[in-house]
């Protein structure tokens, strides 16, 4: 008896171990619960860097480079959002390109290639993504590269800087420059 009793557990064990209980969250659900002041309500899809590079070779599409455990990330992602949504965009790609750029990798290496004439070098001669970041390129022409927030140093908080004269102005950079993404015919 207990050793039938120890073969139903046995199996019951073995069966439950064995079934895939992940569930599927989506990429807007996903990014709200990294970013945690920016709704469920979002346009973000997460792409990897190969897909960025794709899309650098020769596509279009809008990109927010940046990662959770920057604050000044989680700004400029809400704002973008925000003019986004306003236009009716539907996709931002989001590339956290944190681990990429520690490791290293050859593709990362070939987006910084792509991006060479709108990288900062560094004291140490190196050259890299910041964050946060905001590309827009149409047909493989980069048409907008915004890095200027993540140079600020200081002990200045996002919270202090992004007063509301300068909010007004980002978020205007981004209007403008979306607007002109959608209108621009010339790179077709």
């Amino acid at each position: 008896m207990k050793l039938i009793l120890f073969g139903i557990m046995l199996f019951c064990f073995i069966s439950l171990g064995t079934k895939d209980y992940k569930t599927s969250v989506s990429d807007s659900v996903r990014f709200s619960n990294e970013y945690k002041d920016i709704s469920k309500n979002n346009v973000f899809k997460y792409v990897g860097e190969h897909e960025v590079l794709e899309i650098l070779n020769g596509k279009s599409g809008i990109f927010f480079f940046g990662f959770p455990s920057n604050i000044w990330c989680h700004y400029y992602a809400d704002y973008l959002n925000e003019i986004a949504i306003l236009h009716n965009i539907t996709e931002i790609y989001y590339y956290d390109f944190k681990k990429d750029r520690n490791m290293n990798n050859v593709t990362y290496n070939g987006i910084v290639e792509k991006l060479r004439q709108y990288l900062v070098i560094n004291d140490l001669g190196q050259m890299d993504l910041s964050a946060p970041t905001v590309l827009i390129v149409k047909n493989g022409n980069i048409l907008y590269f915004d890095d200027e927030i993540a140079f600020i140093r200081g002990d200045i908080t996002p919270e202090a800087y992004f007063n509301d004269y300068k909010k007004n102005i980002i978020k205007a950079n981004f209007n403008l420059e979306i607007q002109k993404y959608l209108e621009d015919d010339s790179y077709e």
